[in-house]
């Protein structure tokens, strides 16, 4: 079992790289269809309920101290009733990195490796994932402290080279969505990639301090941080171009040229894009193998992490193609973490509470 320890520092930087992941690369494009020059104010409402969720989840862990959401399904609702809520998390962790993963691996195939099988990109980097896991929560901590600066750094290169590009022209009709319509159209936000921070919650018992403020900073660092990248894809691409690039981070970035020297730094943005799916897919991954040896009571996770690199790759084959992955996230994903997210913590506090209820009538009629 694990006996590593965080720092709010390590704690703020994983939630931040986790919550940006993918989100910053897969979500404008879909965000600007809908809500054209108002698509950067998305993710500030969006951010605003992840940070009340994250209050649900900080009340449900004070509750039980030292215990993962998985030993507190058990804990709060019986080995019978906790333990299925206990096997379903783990499933959503390993359904997740499924999903990842073929984002990775659809990525890759269209944009550098077309001749590529997909299933190779998949194993090739889940025995990356795998190995970090093996190692341990620490580890997985400093891999993402020494990864961190090096795709901020990248990021802020792409990004002031593309403002030769900028045109304040492209954000003229700004407010003039509809606001109810929008939320409704663009609530897969909200589940992607807000609720999926709920992982979290494996790892509280590792966090040395000041839990509930790096959850929530980190959480609101990268919700600016995503809205600023929406706004910057709108003001370089413009939103008819946008709307209609499955990646359009990646278009900014071919289309740089700086004389003869700087031009074709794709590669730039796959780089920084195969760091965040690391620090992302790292979490889940170690949260899957940790809710399985914490349910099933194994001591050693090795040979569970190795096994669900086969699992996971298989799931990634669930979908077509890129196309039905974008469909399903933006009509179920949101009602799907949902579920993980705040009914079942919620159960669990509404049978926490009772059950305190009951002892302290008991306690009262015996005295």
């Amino acid at each position: 079992m694990e006996n590593g320890q965080l720092g709010a520092g390590q704690f703020f930087i994983l939630i931040f790289g986790y919550i940006l992941g993918t989100s910053f690369f897969f979500s404008p494009g879909g965000l600007i269809g809908v809500a054209k020059q108002d698509a950067w104010i998305i993710p500030l409402w969006a951010g605003a309920a992840g940070v009340l969720l994250s209050l649900l989840w900080i009340k449900l862990a004070s509750l039980y101290p030292g215990l993962t959401i998985v030993q507190i399904c058990t804990q709060a609702a019986g080995k019978g009733i906790g333990g299925l809520f206990a096997l379903l998390y783990i499933g959503y962790f390993v359904f997740l990195s499924g999903f990842i993963i073929r984002n990775l691996g659809d990525f890759m195939k269209q944009t550098l490796f077309p001749l590529t099988p997909l299933t190779v990109f998949h194993v090739m980097f889940l025995l990356i994932i795998c190995y970090a896991v093996i190692k341990g929560i620490e580890a997985i901590a400093r891999t993402t402290q020494l990864l961190f600066p090096l795709v901020v750094l990248i990021f802020l290169f792409v990004f002031f080279i593309a403002l030769s590009e900028w045109n304040w022209d492209r954000f003229q009709g700004m407010f003039r969505m509809n606001v109810w319509k929008t939320m409704k159209e663009t609530r897969s936000i909200i589940g992607y990639p807000f609720m999926e921070a709920l992982v979290f919650m494996m790892l509280f018992p590792y966090v040395r301090s000041k839990i509930k403020a790096s959850l929530i900073l980190g959480i609101v660092v990268a919700t600016l941080l995503l809205s600023g990248t929406v706004f910057f894809t709108i003001g370089v691409l413009g939103v008819t171009r946008a709307s209609h690039d499955t990646y359009p981070l990646f278009v900014i970035v071919q289309e740089i040229h700086i004389g003869t020297f700087f031009e074709h730094l794709e590669s730039t943005m796959a780089l920084i894009l195969l760091c965040a799916i690391f620090i992302k897919l790292t979490v889940i991954y170690y949260c899957a193998s940790l809710g399985l040896c914490q349910l099933f009571r194994v001591d050693n996770r090795s040979w569970l992490a190795f096994s669900l690199i086969l699992l996971i790759s298989g799931l990634s084959l669930g979908y077509d193609n890129v196309l039905e992955n974008i469909e399903f996230s933006k009509r179920y994903d949101f009602e799907y973490t949902l579920i993980f997210a705040i009914v079942i913590p919620s159960l669990l506090l509404l049978i926490t509470w009772i059950k305190r209820l009951a002892g302290k009538h008991k306690a009262g009629y015996s005295s």
